[in-house]
């Protein structure tokens, strides 16, 4: 029997690997150049492809599978931006539709998405919560950033580049090249810079040729049925509904990708959150016993810095910092605590300053910067004096950033 089953499972990768060297790269490329796709290939496409139509511990089935189940957002999305068909195929090659994803320069979700990026097209990003991870708002935040690089680029192929490298990388790379022709670019490019290009065309190729072919079949993406639920007034931990609502943790991160630690939060308002259909009603029933069970039965606390912000209802929002890594921390309960007052300081807007650099520094949105010094647009004039609304207690702070050099500034908006 054993026998048998080894026999089976190395002709299957026999057959596999036959099946890739078979695929003819190119033509399949040439193909796809009929549906929109603008044409391009090299040695490291053909390879790369080949990899994944190998499908290694079927790699490729599970993101054939995640391609099935996602897909139907991002074409809708894209639709509405007036985007391409093969804008899917980002993702699909970036992260292979891993939500949870995060790299070491901080780009995180399916796409994935810098944090300045993510900012400047509104996904909120906390120590708690992170949209860049949700995948509905993460599709929204894309395909818009993705609209404003076509409206600039014109050019898929600088696109797709510009999208995990930024436009000002590139840029410089153009400039370098003395040409608009991607040829010429890419040979120029780091080969680290070159990957969004050779993943998107391996996973356009090879999962289209998945889909026609039928040669290797899909991991079904299973999703637990879900339903919304409002939580309570204070930060709940996911321990405290698996005990009482016999809801296991690995479910409750798997429906909520964009909690980037076993808590549901508390911003202000009862924050809304997912958790299996089945025991929705219950938690709705028990929800008034849910403060009482956090009181009598207080979890392990953890070392943690606690920031708070003000929204514009002028409620409280608590907000945890751990060094820890997300699903790595015991759960705890975190008191809220009494708001610092604000104050007003004022800024001179120097050479270099951007309107997005600004509002991280100053820790607001355009929108705010905007209303306080009645701004329209994003186009600063040099010299004029800005207004900021902060918190008393980071005046020394906010005050020095006027006797910093622009490099200096960029990092603290990176690293804020």
């Amino acid at each position: 029997m054993k026998q048998g089953f080894k026999f089976l499972l190395l002709a299957s990768l026999l057959w596999s690997a036959l099946g890739a060297q078979s695929v003819k790269v190119e033509k399949e490329i040439k193909k796809l150049e009929s549906r929109g796709v603008p044409f391009f290939y090299n040695q490291e496409i053909e390879q790369t492809t080949k990899d994944w139509l190998m499908n290694e511990n079927g790699g490729t089935s599970i993101v054939l599978g995640r391609y099935k189940y996602y897909s139907t957002h991002i074409d809708a999305v894209r639709r509405k931006y007036d985007l391409p068909w093969f804008v899917a195929m980002i993702p699909a090659g970036n992260t292979g539709f891993e939500t949870r994803y995060k790299d070491e320069s901080g780009f995180s979700g399916m796409w994935p998405l810098s944090y300045l990026i993510a900012k400047k097209y509104g996904l909120v990003q906390m120590a708690l919560y992170d949209e860049r991870r949700d995948p509905n708002a993460a599709d929204v935040a894309a395909c818009r950033y993705l609209k404003d690089l076509y409206t600039i680029y014109g050019d898929w192929l600088k696109v797709i580049t510009a999208f995990k490298i930024g436009p000002a990388r590139l840029n410089q790379v153009i400039h370098t090249a003395g040409s608009l022709d991607f040829n010429k670019i890419y040979l120029l490019l780091e080969p680290q810079e070159r990957i969004p290009v050779i993943q998107f065309y391996s996973a356009m190729v090879a999962l289209n040729y998945c889909i026609e072919e039928g040669e290797i079949r899909e991991t079904e993406f299973k999703q637990i049925v879900s339903d919304t639920v409002s939580s309570v007034t204070q930060i709940l931990p996911f321990t405290v509904i698996q005990e009482h609502f016999d809801v296991s943790v690995n479910d409750l991160r798997n429906l909520n990708p964009s909690l980037k630690t076993d808590y549901v939060p508390y911003m202000g308002k009862a924050f809304v959150f997912r958790m299996p259909k089945k025991m929705v009603s219950k938690f709705r029933a028990k929800k008034d016993s849910i403060n009482y069970w956090l009181i009598v039965k207080p979890v392990k606390p953890i070392e943690y810095d606690t920031m708070v912000e003000i929204l514009e209802n002028n409620d409280t929002v608590t907000i945890l910092k751990t060094s820890e890594e997300p699903h790595d921390v015991e759960s705890t309960v975190i008191p809220k605590p009494l708001a610092d007052r604000k104050i007003w300081v004022y800024y001179s807007v120097k050479k270099g300053d951007g309107l997005f650099t600004l509002t991280d520094i100053f820790d607001c949105t355009p929108t705010q910067l905007r209303s306080w010094n009645r701004i329209r647009g994003n186009e600063l004039t040099l010299g004029r004096s800005l207004k900021f609304y902060v918190y008393a207690s980071k005046k020394a702070f906010y005050t020095n950033l006027n006797s910093l050099t622009i490099l200096e500034k960029r990092n603290i908006a990176e690293q804020d």
